[in-house]
């Protein structure tokens, strides 16, 4: 378990960062390693805050999907679409069987809409992205099972 005094320093680092408008901090001492990484700005969000003492972890506030087997990313950075258009169907839904080829989505960068197509026949398990917002290049947007 992590003392009140390492505790009461993280605390006091966490507020400078934020003052200070600073998004990952790390301090590495004889005693303890902490790396803090603030989400962003808004106080109402998750932030992350990684304790270290002898091999000891705490994680707290940690909100991480976990991903496991098989996804579609993108291999680009830009805007996650699910349709066309906002008046068009989707492209998959979680259940669907997409073959090789198959459109799943778009990644609009830079005013270009690029189709992510399917590498290979796979079950779409779960949208992972959500519609209208950035994505970053190698994310995963959907998690799939071969078929």
């Amino acid at each position: 378990m992590v003392n009140e005094d390492i505790k009461s320093k993280v605390k006091s680092l966490y507020e400078i960062m934020k003052e200070e408008k600073i998004q990952e901090l790390e301090v590495n001492s004889k005693d303890y390693s902490v790396c803090i990484k603030r989400k962003d700005h808004d106080e109402n969000k998750s932030d992350q805050t990684v304790v270290q003492k002898k091999q000891t972890v705490v994680q707290e506030d940690i909100k991480v999907p976990v991903v496991l087997g098989e996804t579609i990313k993108t291999p680009i950075a830009g805007v996650f679409y699910k349709s066309p258009s906002p008046s068009s169907p989707v492209f998959v839904n979680e259940g669907d069987v997409v073959d090789i080829g198959k459109t799943v989505c778009i990644i609009e960068a830079m005013k270009v809409m690029n189709e992510i197509k399917a590498t290979f026949k796979a079950k779409i398990l779960k949208v992972l992205a959500e519609n209208g917002k950035p994505v970053n290049s190698g994310q995963d947007l959907f998690k799939v099972e071969k078929v």
